[in-house]
C-alpha cells in the first residue's frame, strides 16, 4: 500500500539516489600547486511526463539527506527550480517548506513535460574555493502519491566544471550530463 508521506502511513517508494555538489574536484593539498583543480557544480534533475493513457498525476518528490542540507554552505546555497511545460525556469522557494524536503503537491496533465532540478549555487567567495568536503549532499529521492505506472521519469546528474569558485567570474571548462539509475530499473513509475 502506498500512502502519502504528508498524511502519515507507510514508507515512501524510492526512486533514485542524488548527489549535489559545489566543491573543488580534488581535496586541497593533494595536487601539486601548479596543477589546475577545477571547481565542480553538480545538480540533480528529473524530467517527468505522463504515461500513455494517463490524463493527470498528483505527486510529491522528496529528498532524504543525512545532514538535512546543513553541511558546508548550508540550505541557503541550495537552488531548486521547475522548468515548466512551456520551457520557462521557475525558481521553487518552497523546497524547505516542511519536513518533506522537495517538490510538494505537484500536478502534471496530459501533454505536459516538467523538469525538477536542485543544485548548489552558493554565494561563493572570490578568493578561494570551498574545501573538497565543503558542500556536498547525497541521499535518496522518492516520488510519492501518484497512481503506480502513471509517470515516466528520467533522473540525471548535470555537472559544470569551472576555473574557480566565483561562478560569476569563472570560465566554464567542461560540462557533463549522465543518467542516474532508478531503484526499479524502469523509467515508468
Amino acid at each position: 500500500m502506498r500512502r502519502n508521506i504528508f498524511t502519515g502511513g507507510n514508507q515512501m517508494p524510492l526512486f533514485s539516489v542524488f548527489e549535489i555538489l559545489a566543491e573543488t574536484l580534488v581535496p586541497s593539498g593533494i595536487l601539486p600547486p601548479s596543477a589546475p583543480n577545477p571547481f565542480v557544480i553538480q545538480g540533480y534533475w528529473v524530467q517527468l511526463s505522463l504515461a500513455p493513457g494517463t490524463t493527470q498525476a498528483n505527486f510529491n518528490i522528496t529528498f532524504k539527506e543525512t545532514t538535512d542540507f546543513n553541511q558546508g554552505a548550508g540550505q541557503s546555497a541550495l537552488q531548486a527550480q521547475i522548468v515548466d511545460p512551456s520551457g520557462v525556469v521557475q525558481p521553487y522557494k518552497y523546497f524547505f517548506a516542511s519536513v518533506g524536503r522537495g517538490f510538494l503537491n505537484q500536478s502534471l496533465f496530459s501533454g505536459q513535460t516538467v523538469i525538477y532540478g536542485v543544485q548548489a549555487l552558493p554565494g561563493l567567495p572570490t578568493d578561494a574555493a570551498l574545501p573538497q568536503g565543503g558542500t556536498g549532499w547525497r541521499g535518496t529521492v522518492s516520488i510519492d502519491g501518484q497512481t503506480p505506472g502513471s509517470l515516466i521519469a528520467t533522473p540525471t546528474q548535470r555537472l559544470l566544471y569551472t576555473s574557480g569558485s566565483d561562478i560569476t567570474k569563472a570560465t566554464a571548462l567542461d560540462a557533463v550530463v549522465y543518467a542516474v539509475p532508478t531503484f526499479s530499473g524502469a523509467a515508468r513509475i
